[in-house]
């Protein structure tokens, strides 16, 4: 005999209850994303003012949060942050992946020059690299793990500098035989020891001499680094990814000009690399950081395969256009430039913040490492710098009064 089913209302109301249960968290954790995704489209005005590139902005629990960089910028105070907990597992803060550092001139007074580093904070970086884990490695090792099947160590670093300075020489390049560091140099190829124009410049003694060291030296154009007219009105623009305005003939540059231009200048400073130092490889790193998919396609055709900007991030396989990290950025410290290694990778970490040398402390919401950068929260920025903050959330609009 069938037993007879039992159609009472427990049933469908338990399967209300789990739909209407289901429903809430979806709600829930799509509040929760879109709270936290950046809201580029806010108006950001201060003392009045519209901001003309206003920061990446995220709004958690209600409260707008900005990147720790926009804040530096915009009202000169120094930030500097550290992970609260380490992202590392036994030191390791990344793996199969390689951070790039880029400097430029060693000078004894780096106030002069922004871009340059002292020989004091160099040698105090390097000795940080080695007391918390990180791996220098050769571009040799760099090109065969990007391109090839090359591997490399936990915490791989790359050193690289821009623009042939004779501080390498006499400066950075002691201080690397002492670490056992190799290193690669980015030489503008038309300056090689000149030392009348600007600080001087390595000759190709010089450069033959610390390749026995395990230094290198690549690429950084011929003669390309250099703003040039790129409008009828005189306005300057890196000559390598624009085309130029002829003043002479009041005309500007054709495609076909172009190219030839960019062509024949990578063609002749690989020429003349090949001829003094013998390079195995071709390796570009792009003046300012500036590059189109004219100058990409370009150098694919001469068997270029790997460049280099000034865009921060960390490279992975395949990752031919390389990003790198400013290791010589005007007011931050040897410590800051370790914390920033260390958190290339965190995206959804909780760090630990000083504002002007001293600790933050921070009451609403915490600061926190996201892809955008760090986040610090405005309140509570503004309270501590005695700022007015007005945070219209239906209008996206915050206003800032100091």
């Amino acid at each position: 005999m069938k037993k007879k089913q039992n159609f009472s209302l427990a049933a469908p109301q338990r399967w209300m209850t789990l739909i209407l249960v289901i429903g809430l968290v979806a709600i829930l954790s799509a509040c929760s994303e879109s709270a936290l995704s950046p809201n580029n489209k806010v108006t950001f005005t201060v003392n009045g003012e519209k901001v003309k590139q206003p920061p990446a902005l995220t709004v958690d629990q209600g409260e707008p949060m900005v990147p720790a960089a926009f804040l530096e910028s915009t009202f000169n105070v120094k930030l500097e942050w550290a992970l609260k907990q380490d992202n590392g597992n036994n030191g390791v803060f990344y793996s199969n992946q390689v951070a790039v550092l880029m400097y430029h001139d060693i000078s004894k007074d780096p106030q002069k020059d922004k871009s340059a580093i002292s020989d004091t904070q160099f040698e105090e970086q390097m000795e940080l690299l080695k007391t918390n884990g990180f791996h220098v490695i050769s571009i040799k090792q760099y090109a065969d793990f990007i391109l090839r099947e090359g591997t490399v160590p936990d915490n791989a670093v790359l050193l690289t500098f821009d623009d042939g300075y004779e501080s390498f020489y006499t400066d950075a390049y002691p201080i690397l035989k002492r670490y056992e560091y190799p290193a690669v140099n980015f030489v503008i190829v038309s300056s090689v020891g000149d030392n009348k124009n600007g600080a001087p410049k390595m000759t190709w003694d010089q450069m033959r001499e610390m390749q026995k060291s395990g230094m290198d030296f690549y690429n950084h154009t011929y003669n390309l680094h250099r703003y040039g007219a790129m409008r009828e009105d005189g306005l300057k623009k890196p000559v390598m990814t624009r085309k130029q305005y002829f003043k002479d003939e009041k005309r500007m540059e054709t495609d076909a000009e172009y190219t030839a231009r960019i062509t024949n200048d990578l063609t002749e400073a690989e020429r003349i690399l090949k001829q003094e130092l013998n390079n195995p490889m071709s390796v570009v790193a792009f003046p300012y950081g500036a590059y189109n998919d004219e100058v990409l396609a370009i150098m694919k055709k001469l068997g270029i395969e790997l460049s280099f900007t000034v865009k921060e991030g960390i490279n992975g396989k395949g990752q031919t256009n390389g990003f790198r990290v400013n290791g010589s950025k005007y007011g931050e410290s040897s410590k800051q430039l370790i914390e920033k290694l260390k958190g290339l990778t965190v995206e959804d970490g909780e760090v630990q913040v000083f504002l002007n040398g001293k600790e933050a402390e921070f009451t609403s919401l915490k600061p926190m490492k996201r892809k955008e950068g760090v986040m610090i929260p405005l309140r509570d920025f503004c309270k501590m710098n005695k700022m007015k903050l007005d945070w219209n959330s239906k209008k996206n609009r915050i206003a800032i009064d100091t």
